[in-house]
């Protein structure tokens, strides 16, 4: 009968197997690791341990290193500026990748000495909460909306706090050291920081077509916009009766018609000319269905495409230059008035779909608008804000929704001019929170002059660092892409919860009406109120003071204050105004993909315009989660999993695992139970290993850590080395934002390095060999237990200082500790002859079978090899029972015969049959048959007792 003690270590199993009858003879003699860290924690201690330690270790983790110094001289801090989430709801799978990848970030650069600026915020304003706060009830006044939008705001805000702190998010949560955009020194800020844009007129108020939400009453951002890619359009030929005064044609009586495409039927009401190309080519044609006394003006280029998409047959009757058309003029098909409309020769008139001919109404398009400015025609916009036809309209469409009566009403009315109609799905632009399409109306706005901020903007943006690095010139192009494209920027919306643009207009000109002057009164204002909720609760007259009126150049009566408020994404733009120091750039902004249309760019731009450089030296970008399918996630297709399902099923380190496992990687984040499964695992394995470290190590002991190392064994040297690469890796790793890399390492380094060769191959010494060797072993994996402690806190926090604690039950938390690889163990050499141990020792297991190596005696003859080899055994020709060479084959005895430089290794096999020590299984018994044991054996004992 055999009794087996096992540890494990990894996934490897060890036993140390002696007779029954002389297990309790030797069992205490042999040195077994021993630790109260257990092994594995039942759910509900779990959740115990991770309440300990967010109280009495992380909790005082970020305010401990801004207030204490270590013993070394500090590096500069690190600030990372947060992305404020949106302080609506509950939090998703996407803020625990964001908000664990800052974290893992912050940490890494918390464990090496640095200290770190990490203040944590949430965008209050905004549609989704005013929304939440009207749904209950209609027909609040804006103080109403605005008591309730901040009622709820502070309510998300209050549990996403505590959610995100339960993560172990490493940072100061107290109530003065978050950022709120509705704090007043917030939006005092931001007030200011408009003031001095307009000054130097980098912002303005003008009459442009702006995307505008008919559901949401608003104007909106493009990165507030969605696309529906089945979106239905009409699609439709529409012909315009051309005056062809000076233009040499022979028609012989024959009607000209402009042929135009739209999708927006709707539009045709507000329009005011016709553009073309007079670089293209045109052409007059018959249409097989139309009489022979028509003809349509087109594009020679697009005559095919016109007959695929309308199955009309043209007859080409004549070609012209696109020159030759700017003397044309049309009639309205509509407003019949209206018959002298002129043809505009234009940049944007392409020759890719369409007629070559494009109908223009300036009010509803972005180059229509253009047009109007040069051409110096006015802008005639017929929609409201809830995109209704208002009374300028023509009377058959007065009170009419633009996207549902708008289409059928104007083709109905203009039937005898459709040439071809039909349906075409599209991408389509929709409102980001409503989900309803939207559309592009002429309105008076606020704006940024993006004009004057592009150049500088791509300048600054071409040396910021963009992670990951496999991305990082895709990403920049794309962000430098959408930059020049964007014409402008508007910044005004037409809500109650928000930031009011605190401008004043003339009630008789409307001209702005603005000042420093006014500008600080309404900052006294706000701090000794609190909110801006006095700006619609109180009127002018209890709000401006005659002075300040009198400066202004205006009664207090001629005035009127503006309703427009600030666009959410000019509240987050401007953050890093009111949270970093005057002249300081963060070292890292880190959000979703998305934001390179979003937060990273109305950052740049804001940062440029006031101080004319990035708020950021390096971006890092991460993607979006998605269920094992690919789809994202959402209640209506019921795959959605919380952070907080996560945490409770599976703890908390497993979901921070999981993030730096596949957070960064790839654009789409897979979520599933089977990863997190496989978390949890990989987890469990690191946790074996800690346990198995730590049970051989004890507790800390200053003294023995600083003693040197007298067992100077290479298997010692070996670790030690490899411990210095390991943690260059590391850090290379970290530094590069590779946190999936970095957790390969990890469990590279604990399945290699550690278990499979050095724990494996040193535990005859551990268990059974003296106290010198004892103490170089646990001198050597302290070092171990220390650095994989440092490489794993960042990311598994909790498990860290959980073990932690019982190597250092003083409490000191693991940011207290400055743990590094000392130069000197730096050896190749050690490894050199470690590895050629071991292609050896992989020779003889592809011989050996199931033979307990202990048994084995090996012959191994070498040339090239035999200066690395004789490091571990020098004596040569002869058998050695005890050297550090059979320590590494874990053989009963090893002959080392040199051959040839140029002969390959070879090793010979035979089997001792000598019986092996019952306490050490490894050395044979001396001849003397009252020998109990081997003779190391013996001493070890002797000096024990």
């Amino acid at each position: 009968m055999l009794r087996v003690f096992n540890f494990r270590v990894g996934v490897r199993v060890y036993s140390v197997k002696a007779a029954k009858k002389d297990a309790k003879k030797y069992t205490d003699t042999i040195n077994l690791p021993k630790t109260k860290f257990p092994s594995r924690l039942s759910a509900a201690k779990r959740e115990e341990q991770e309440r300990h330690v967010l109280k009495n270790k992380i909790a005082v983790s970020y305010e401990y290193q801004e207030q204490r110094q270590l013993g070394v001289k500090r590096k500069p801090t690190f600030v990372l500026h947060d992305g404020p989430p949106y302080a609506n709801g509950q939090l998703h799978m996407g803020h625990a990748v964001n908000k664990i990848l800052k974290d893992i970030t912050l940490r890494q650069r918390v464990v090496h000495g640095r200290e770190v600026n990490y203040i944590p915020g949430w965008d209050c304003h905004g549609l989704p909460i005013e929304l939440k706060a009207t749904s209950a009830a209609e027909g609040q006044n804006a103080a109403e909306i605005r008591q309730k939008s901040r009622a709820f705001a502070l309510e998300a805000i209050q549990s996403q706090k505590e959610e995100f702190s339960s993560w172990g998010i490493l940072a100061n949560w107290q109530k003065d050291n978050i950022y709120m955009t509705f704090h007043p020194e917030f939006i005092a800020n931001q007030l200011q920081m408009f003031h001095n844009l307009y000054e130097r007129g980098l912002v303005y108020r003008d009459l442009k077509p702006v995307y505008w939400s008919p559901s949401s009453r608003t104007a909106l951002a493009e990165a507030e916009l969605e696309y529906d890619a089945n979106h239905k359009s009409p699609s439709v030929y529409v012909r315009f009766a051309l005056n062809t005064n000076g233009l040499e044609v022979d028609t012989k009586g024959a009607q000209i018609f402009a042929l135009v495409w739209t999708t927006t039927p709707w539009t045709l009401p507000s329009n005011q000319a016709i553009c073309y190309s007079a670089s293209l080519e045109y052409v007059l044609v018959r249409l097989s269905d139309r009489s022979p006394s028509e003809l349509y003006l087109m594009a020679s280029a697009l005559v095919a495409d016109f007959e695929a998409s309308t199955q009309l047959k043209c007859e080409v009757v004549q070609t012209l230059p696109g020159s030759s058309l700017s003397t044309l003029t049309y009639s309205h098909p509509i407003d019949k008035a209206q018959t002298s409309l002129p043809f505009f020769d234009a940049s944007h008139v392409q020759d890719s779909k369409g007629t070559g001919l494009v109908h223009t109404a300036p009010a509803h398009g972005p180059e229509d608008f253009l047009v109007s400015l040069a051409k110096k025609i006015p802008v005639k916009c017929m929609v409201n804000e809830a995109g209704v036809y208002t009374k300028e309209a023509p009377s058959f469409l007065h009170g009419q929704s633009v996207l549902e009566q708008g289409n059928p009403l104007v083709l109905q009315h203009i039937a005898a001019d459709v040439v071809h109609s039909a349906q075409l799905e599209h991408s389509y632009p929709i409102d980001w929170r409503t989900k309803q399409p939207v559309i592009i109306r002429a309105s008076e706005q606020w704006f940024i002059n993006t004009d004057r901020l592009k150049s500088r903007a791509a300048a600054a943006l071409e040396q910021v660092e963009i992670y990951p690095r496999t991305n990082a010139e895709a990403s920049k192009r794309a962000m430098l892409t959408q930059l020049q494209k964007r014409p402008y920027w508007c910044i005004s919306r037409q809500r109650a919860w928000g930031v009011p643009i605190p401008v004043l207009y003339s009630r008789t000109t409307g001209q702005v009406v603005l000042s420093a002057g006014l500008i600080e009164h309404l900052c006294s204002l706000l701090r000794s109120q609190g909110s801006m909720d006095f700006w619609w609760s109180k009127p002018l007259e209890e709000l401006l003071p005659a002075q300040i009126a009198a400066e202004l150049g205006h009664e207090v009566e001629d005035l009127v204050k503006g309703s427009d408020i600030f666009d959410i994404w000019f509240d987050s733009g401007s953050t890093w105004s009111a949270v970093l120091q005057k002249e300081q750039v963060a070292d890292l902004y880190l959000e979703g993909y998305d934001q390179f249309t979003g937060w990273f760019q109305s950052s740049l731009l804001t940062s440029i315009a006031a101080r004319d450089c990035a708020p950021y030296k390096a971006l890092f970008v991460h993607g979006f989660t998605v269920d094992e399918k690919g789809h994202k996630m959402s209640k209506s297709l019921g795959n959605v999993i919380s952070p907080k399902q996560i945490t409770k099923k599976y703890g908390t380190d497993a979901l921070r695992w999981w993030v730096a496992s596949h957070g960064t990687q790839n654009m789409s984040i897979t979520v599933s139970d089977k990863l997190l499964l496989q978390a949890t695992e990989n987890l469990s394995k690191v946790r074996g290993t800690l346990r198995y470290l730590k049970g051989v190590i004890g507790e800390q002991q200053p003294d023995r850590q600083e003693q040197a190392i007298l067992d100077v064994s290479y298997l010692n040297k070996y670790l030690l080395a490899n411990l210095v690469d390991f943690e260059a890796e590391i850090e290379k790793l970290y530094n590069a934002y590779e946190y999936n890399r970095v957790v390969a390492c990890i469990q590279n380094f604990i399945a290699n390095q550690v278990s499979a060769i050095y724990v494996h191959l040193i535990k005859d010494r551990l268990y059974c060999g003296d106290d010198r060797e004892l103490h170089a072993i646990r001198h050597t994996l302290t070092h171990c237990y220390r650095q994989l402690c440092k490489s794993l806190w960042p990311i598994a926090p909790f498990l860290v200082e959980e073990s932690w604690s019982y190597y250092d039950p003083s409490g000191s938390a693991f940011h207290e500790q400055l743990v590094q690889a000392q130069s000197d163990w730096h050896d190749p050499r050690a490894i050199e002859v470690v590895n050629a141990a071991l292609d050896v020792k992989r020779l003889i297991n592809q011989q050996a079978g199931e033979v307990n190596s202990w048994h084995l005696a090996v012959t191994i003859m070498s040339g090239s090899q035999l200066e690395l080899l004789r490091e571990l055994q020098s004596t040569i020709g002869e058998p050695m029972r005890s050297s550090e060479l059979c320590d590494i084959l874990q053989v009963g005895s090893v002959t080392v015969v040199q051959t040839d430089l140029n002969e390959d290794l070879e090793i010979s096999l035979t089997t001792l049959d000598t019986p092996l020590c019952p306490r050490c299984r490894r050395y044979s018994l001396e001849e003397d048959a009252a020998a109990e044991t081997c003779r190391r054996c013996s001493q070890v004992m002797e000096l024990k007792n």
